[in-house]
């Protein structure tokens, strides 16, 4: 390619940028979306007892029917935020990792968000996590227990 052409690709290219960065800047559009702003205590007035019911469900039925990591909700659960949830607490019988129902934290995302943020409603029976989500509620901020085992929580 001659010597020019590739001038000009690379001025065009800069150009393309400039102009991206500069209808950003202007119209104050972000690349990033911004949290969920949810009203947690309406939500949880709504879906808590949903949510209850299907973590009834994954401590009884376990590995038949979830996965540790995240898991989609069954059909025909009816809950606002599609983000999925996800189950920890697993334990290893004979090379397999499972669900541990006596020591498992599920996490019913409200915003995914990006990176490591997220908010959901959390709920665990495993005493070191019932520990650092005590421990986060005690520092104020976004995080609260809303009763035994059951938390939302902002990170």
């Amino acid at each position: 390619m001659p010597k020019h052409r590739s001038t000009i690709y690379h001025f065009m290219r800069l150009l393309t940028y400039a102009i991206v960065t500069l209808i950003v800047i202007i119209t104050g559009c972000s690349p990033f979306p911004s949290p969920r702003k949810i009203d947690w205590k309406k939500e949880w007035l709504n879906n808590g007892n949903k949510l209850k019911s299907l973590t009834k469900d994954i401590l009884r039925k376990g590995d038949e029917k979830y996965k540790p990591g995240i898991n989609d909700f069954p059909d025909g659960f009816d809950y606002p935020f599609d983000d999925g949830f996800g189950i920890s607490g697993t334990h290893s019988n004979d090379g397999i990792i499972g669900i541990d129902p006596e020591k498992i934290t599920i996490t019913f995302y409200v915003d995914r968000g990006i990176m490591d943020h997220y908010s959901a409603f959390i709920f665990t029976n495993d005493s070191s996590a019932i520990f650092n989500f005590d421990k986060n509620v005690e520092n104020g901020g976004n995080d609260y227990k809303i009763e035994p085992n059951w938390y939302i929580i902002s990170d």
